[in-house]
């Protein structure tokens, strides 16, 4: 298999979830040096949400403009900043990322069942932040909890609002929405349109088992402790570049080159 691999790397994680890594550093200064380690891991792109110093969501762009200065100054990965939040934010509160010099930003196109509550990303929020991406020349990394969520994907690219080629990162095993099941990341991965890339995005204990199908079909890799900070059963990891480090290990056993940035960016239809 000759397609150059795609790692991404997430270290922002959830909140709730801290407690289990009370040696992490969620200052821009430490999540900064997360994202280093983890680059010299291998990884060739970033996802970050807006955190404030102490690792809280925030809408202030202070800190994760910081954050990004922080990365840029070290290292060349490719910067994506996150559009989600929580449904009492406005659509513009939850792309205040999209205010900072990123190369890429996700993009959530549909809502979704997700534990108790309900994500939502109504029709009129989506086509706002993909206008803003497309207005800024910012590309979107289209998040796909459910399959009709690549619909709407292809709605907005008739529309000119998405150019080709299209990044896609399908989130399975999220209480809800979609299993993480090898069967559903087959569907997914036909679903989308021809020559798209796509990543697969496992949540808990299911981000392993689905990095590896990827990299035997194709796809392309993330891990980090937003979907899962613990490097097996029982054992938190003990940094964002273990994690990524286990996928390129994986990946050159199974004979896939790891993308430098440059490629990366090439990949993706980034400017260089």
């Amino acid at each position: 298999m000759d397609t150059k691999l795609l790692v991404v790397v997430a270290p922002s994680i959830p909140p709730y979830m801290a407690a289990s890594v009370p040696h992490l550093d969620l200052s821009p200064e430490g999540i900064a040096a997360e994202v280093v380690r983890a680059y010299d891991a291998g990884a060739n792109i970033v996802h970050l949400h807006v955190w404030d110093e102490r690792g809280q969501p925030t809408t202030r762009l202070d800190a994760f403009e910081k954050t990004v200065a922080l990365i840029r100054d070290q290292c060349d990965i490719i910067i994506e900043g996150s559009t989600g939040g929580i449904n009492t934010l406005t659509p513009q509160e939850r792309s205040v990322s999209l205010n900072a010099q990123i190369e890429m930003a996700s993009l959530n196109p549909g809502s979704v069942n997700y534990d108790l509550g309900v994500y939502v990303n109504s029709p009129d929020d989506i086509q706002y932040w993909a206008t803003e991406m497309h207005r800024k020349g910012i590309k979107p990394d289209v998040a796909i909890f459910e399959v009709g969520m690549i619909e709407n994907t292809r709605r907005l690219m008739v529309e000119g609002l998405l150019q080709p080629p299209c990044l896609f990162s399908f989130v399975l095993g999220q209480v809800g929405a979609m299993p993480a099941t090898a069967k559903n990341l087959l569907f997914l991965s036909e679903c989308v349109p021809q020559n798209s890339l796509w990543v697969a995005v496992g949540h808990g204990q299911s981000d392993l088992p689905m990095s590896a199908l990827a990299l035997n079909m194709g796809g392309h890799v993330r891990a980090g402790f937003e979907d899962n900070p613990y490097y097996r059963r029982g054992e938190a990891a003990s940094s964002n570049a273990q994690l990524i480090e286990r996928l390129v290990r994986l990946a050159r056993e199974v004979g896939r080159d790891v993308a430098s940035p440059a490629e990366a960016r090439e990949m993706l239809g980034l400017q260089q």
